[in-house]
C-alpha cells in the first residue's frame, strides 16, 4: 500500500496550476534595460560662490585656485562652511600649503593622509576646526576646505 503513494505523490507535484507566480518585490523583469543616466546628471549642483566671498587666514583659499562653489549652514552654535577649489597643482603641494596655515592658524593637526594624488587632513585649535578633502578630477585637483569657528 506504500508504494502506491509514492506514484500518487509525484504525479500530484508534477501538476501545475493555471495561476502563474507573481513577484511580491513589484520587481521589473529582467531582460528591461536599465536607463542610462550621463555623469552630468547625476552630477551634484554646486552654489555660485558670492562675489564677496572671503575664507579666513586659518582657512585660505589656496593659491590660484578657481572658487567653485560655497555652502554654508548652522550646526548648532556653530557656522559651518564649506568651499569647492580647483587648480592644477599636485596634492603633496596642497597638503604643504594647509599644514602651514593649520599651525600658523594656532591649530593641531588631528588627521593627515596623502597617499596617491589624494589626501585628506583635519585640524582643530582655538575654537576653529577645518578640514581639507583633494581628489583628482580630469585634469585638475578639487579641493573640498571645510571650516568653522571664524
Amino acid at each position: 500500500m506504500r508504494d502506491c503513494y509514492l506514484p500518487v505523490f509525484l504525479i500530484l507535484a508534477g501538476c501545475g496550476s493555471e495561476k502563474q507566480m507573481t513577484s511580491s518585490n513589484n520587481a521589473a523583469p529582467h531582460d528591461e534595460p536599465a536607463p542610462v543616466v550621463a555623469p552630468s546628471q547625476i552630477a551634484p549642483a554646486f552654489n555660485a560662490p558670492p562675489s564677496d566671498f572671503e575664507m579666513p587666514d586659518f582657512a585660505p583659499r589656496y593659491p590660484g585656485s578657481v572658487l567653485v562653489s560655497v555652502d554654508s549652514g548652522d550646526a548648532g552654535k556653530n557656522r559651518n562652511h564649506e568651499v569647492r577649489l580647483t587648480t592644477t597643482d599636485d596634492a603633496a603641494a596642497i597638503m604643504t600649503f594647509y599644514r602651514e596655515r593649520f599651525a600658523a592658524g594656532g591649530m593641531r593637526k588631528t588627521s593627515d593622509f596623502l597617499s596617491g594624488g589624494s589626501g585628506m587632513m583635519s585640524a582643530t585649535g582655538k575654537g576653529r576646526k577645518a578640514s581639507i578633502a583633494i581628489a583628482r578630477e580630469r585634469d585638475h585637483q578639487a579641493i573640498i576646505v571645510t571650516y568653522s569657528g571664524e
